[in-house]
Formats: structure tokens, C-alpha cells, sequence
């Protein structure tokens, strides 16, 4: 089973950490703000699963059938749009350029500025009223030390060197679906995520992870 960013580039990223290591273009852009959105809205989920969850779920299906004759977008391609737009401003550069300073002088980069765009956006449709003139509470991005402290956390600025990661994996020579179970909670996915974007049950994942934790005890023992 292919990754999502995998599928929506025609095999040309094996992961996210490919793409964003391209100079942003017209050919790209679209990917990577959507790729962005889908991020986001992962860890706005751990807060908020009611109005996040629906979001998410509307431009997992947007991603899949929005070239379909006819298929009208839901709210949660809005969210990839807001993304889209920011990241344009930039073409010729690469995500990972310094964008500017935060309020406390440091540095973030063209991504994560791209990232705080998106989750103001997210705050606004969350503090909407809902049918009974309810405000939902604000999630406060601004502290983001209180955030989860694992890789589904977007706020932090991304300097990982993946070459390690890359050649252990090519090492343990996974198949396509261990690669894509593996990439799933290397991005920080809980298992009901993993199964939703995979389209696999759980026993599936649990006899894939056994293999590739026998895959890694050999790699082990042989170094």
C-alpha cells in the first residue's frame, strides 16, 4: 500500500521528507500545502476531535475524488487551500528557508510559518459558534512546549537527518506495505489512522509490525 504523498505523486516521493526537500514550483506546491494540512490537522485532532475529525476526514476523501466529474470539495480542503496560497508566495525557495523571526526572536522556517497559517485558519473555523451560539474552546498554539512531544507535532521546526533512517530501511528490505505501515508511525500516526489511510485492519498491521521487528532483531544481531 502506497503512503498518501506517495499516491498523489505518481510514485515520485516515497515520503513527505522527499517532497519538502524540493524547491517549491507550480508542480509542487499543491502537494506539499495539502500534505501541510493533513499534518495539521492531526495534531488539532488530539485537542479537538470533533471538529478536526470532520475536517480531516472530508480531505482524505477531497484528496481521493476531487478529479471526479462533479465532486463538489468539503470545508476540509479549505484548510489545504489556506496552506496552498501561503507556500505560492515562495516559489523559488526551498520550506525549509528562513521565513523570519517569531515573536520571542527565533528563527522558523518557510514550513512552519506555512503551519501557523494554517492553524490560525483552523482556529477561526473552530471558534465559530455551532447551532447553539456555543464558542469551542480555543486550542492556544502559541505555547507550543504544552504540545505532544512526537513526530505528529508540526510545530516544531524540522531539521531531521533521514539518511540513517533511509538506509537501515533499505537494509531490512521491507515490502511496499511494511514500508508504508513503518512511514505511518514514523509520522507519528496512532493505529486507527494507520488503518483508515491504508485501508487494512489491525491484524494486518499487527502481523506486518511482528515482521518488521524480526526484520530489525536480525539487522541487530548481523551489526
Amino acid at each position: 500500500m502506497e503512503m498518501l504523498v506517495t499516491k498523489f505523486s505518481n510514485g515520485k516521493y516515497r515520503n513527505e521528507g522527499e517532497l519538502f526537500t524540493e524547491i517549491i514550483s507550480a508542480e509542487n506546491v499543491k502537494l506539499m500545502g495539502e500534505m501541510i494540512a493533513l499534518q495539521a490537522l492531526r495534531t488539532v485532532k488530539k485537542f479537538d476531535m470533533k471538529v478536526a475529525d470532520r475536517l480531516y476526514i472530508g480531505l482524505i476523501k477531497d484528496l481521493h475524488h476531487m478529479g471526479e466529474i462533479d465532486y463538489i470539495v468539503s470545508d476540509g480542503y479549505d484548510v489545504a487551500q489556506t496552506a496552498i496560497c501561503f507556500l505560492y508566495q515562495f516559489v523559488g525557495h526551498t520550506a525549509n528557508e528562513i521565513y523570519g523571526k517569531d515573536r520571542k526572536g527565533k528563527d522558523i522556517t518557510i514550513k512552519l510559518a506555512c503551519y501557523r497559517e494554517v492553524d490560525h485558519f483552523i482556529r477561526h473555523l473552530r471558534n465559530k459558534p455551532d447551532r447553539r451560539g456555543t464558542i469551542v474552546e480555543s486550542i492556544d498554539f502559541t505555547n507550543y512546549k504544552a504540545l505532544p512531544a512526537d513526530s505528529v507535532n508540526c510545530f516544531e521546526q524540522e531539521q531531521t537527518d533521514y539518511s540513517k533512517y533511509d538506509e537501515l530501511v533499505e537494509a531490512l528490505q521491507l515490502s511496499a506495505l511494511e514500508l508504508a505501515i513503518l512511514n505511518c508511525y514514523m509520522n507519528g500516526m496512532r493505529q486507527s489512522e494507520v488503518c483508515a489511510e491504508l485501508g487494512i485492519g489491525r491484524g494486518t498491521i499487527h502481523h506486518r509490525k511482528v515482521s518488521i521487528r524480526k526484520r530489525y532483531e536480525i539487522y541487530i544481531e548481523k551489526n
